[in-house]
């Protein structure tokens, strides 16, 4: 098969779970024997285009994947808020004509949702991916400007109301519209949640979602066998970026309040543009010598990170949806500490593989971190219980069968 994933943005630039998730899928399907290219948009890019009308193409390959790199000659300042750019899906058009793809994977239609008219129209079968809630929340976060979560649009008149105010009015109606045509446009719809799925089909986005767990590349995994005792000493790790939905102030601030001798802390991740959080981070801190800020990651850095941490905290305070991190924690045998939100909760279960908390509540964190350094030992229990992700092959064996199946319904 020639198969093209789709997505809002990719590496070099750009390597977070909805990028590694295409990469590992178009890697493991080349190894299956399939051709493979991604299609996305060069938001922070402007090297080595080439003009294509009103729009810039360049090709580049990556870890061996080759790349189709589309962006607006002057980026609109939009972009990231609509649907569908009809004047792109003539560009996208010719593309498809000239690749003569079999199939059309979008994992995220951020920027080049346009490609699913484009494959509509040559008659290419789509699937499409929900990662996060971008397709029903702008924000993509389903966090009202408040700060509180929000589990539907009321058809546009929510986000109006808490977001964005009447002068928004026609283009929030006209992106419902569209999102209600991407969803009637496009074969299959898959979930990695049951959580997500049902956030959708209670939208009346669609009420046909099938679920496939993300798989992970367990080719660099190695498990974390560490045992403990009642005087073991206990390393958190926050891996994720410090920007506030993430919640790292929650957790600073429940490590702060255990007070627990036995637990150090170590944040990993980069603030990109939130100087200010940031810094306020760094002064909950107060310079303790328990807590250290490490910076930006590498995924290759991953396996000797897990080596050094023995859980994993994600206080997230919106919706997660399967964050690859936390799967990544698992795989190397890593328990983890989550918010009881979205579907994190799908994959810990409290007492069990991990703990969860009262998400946003400093203090419900602060108790579990209390109970642990009490007792170390919880630890070789729950690592007992770890159900290891699926893996990559299993993801895309599944992935496989769907492409299959709607080219040959196409015929």
């Amino acid at each position: 098969m020639k198969i093209l994933f789709a997505v809002h943005q990719f590496f070099p630039k750009h390597y977070t779970g909805t990028e590694r998730l295409v990469l590992n899928l178009s890697k493991q399907m080349q190894r299956i024997g399939h051709s493979v290219k991604v299609l996305t948009y060069g938001i922070n890019e402007s090297e080595g285009f080439q003009q294509e009308g009103d729009f810039l193409v360049k090709e580049y390959i990556f870890q061996g994947v080759p790349v189709i790199s589309i962006r607006h000659k002057i980026i609109p300042q939009e972009v990231g808020f609509s649907i569908f750019d009809l004047n792109m899906v003539e560009v996208l058009k010719k593309i498809c004509s000239i690749e003569d793809f079999d199939v059309v994977h979008v994992c995220h239609p951020m920027r080049i949702g346009s490609i699913i008219k484009a494959a509509k129209n040559r008659n290419i079968p789509i699937v499409l991916n929900l990662t996060d809630f971008w397709l029903m929340c702008p924000k993509g976060i389903a966090l009202t400007k408040k700060g509180k979560l929000c589990h539907t649009t009321e058809n546009g008149l929510k986000c109006i109301k808490e977001c964005y105010g009447n002068f928004w009015k026609d283009k929030i109606i006209q992106r419902i519209n569209e999102t209600n045509e991407l969803f009637q446009a496009v074969n299959c719809i898959v979930s990695a949640t049951n959580f997500l799925k049902q956030i959708f089909v209670g939208n009346n986005f669609s009420s046909n979602i099938k679920l496939i767990k993300f798989g992970k590349d367990y080719s660099n995994v190695r498990p974390n066998l560490r045992n403990y005792s009642e005087d073991s000493s206990i390393t958190l790790g926050f891996l994720s970026t410090l920007l506030p939905h993430k919640g790292a102030v929650i957790l600073l601030e429940a490590f702060i309040k255990a007070n627990k001798e036995n637990i150090r802390l170590k944040i990993y991740g980069h603030y990109f543009n939130e100087v200010e959080y940031y810094e306020m981070l760094k002064k909950i801190a107060k310079n303790n010598n328990k807590v250290e800020f490490c910076g930006e990651y590498k995924y290759e850095e991953m396996p000797a990170i897990l080596d050094e941490i023995d859980v994993l905290v994600m206080p997230s305070i919106w919706w997660e949806n399967s964050p690859l991190i936390l799967l990544r924690a698992l795989a190397h045998n890593v328990p983890a500490i989550v918010s009881d939100l979205g579907g994190m909760t799908e994959v810990i279960k409290d007492g069990e593989n991990g703990f969860s908390f009262e998400a946003g509540s400093a203090a419900s964190l602060a108790n579990v971190l209390q109970k642990l350094g009490d007792n170390p030992t919880i630890l070789n229990q729950m690592k007992n219980k770890i159900h290891h992700p699926p893996r990559i092959e299993e993801e895309a064996f599944e992935y496989e069968k769907i492409y299959y199946s709607l080219i040959e319904r196409n015929q």
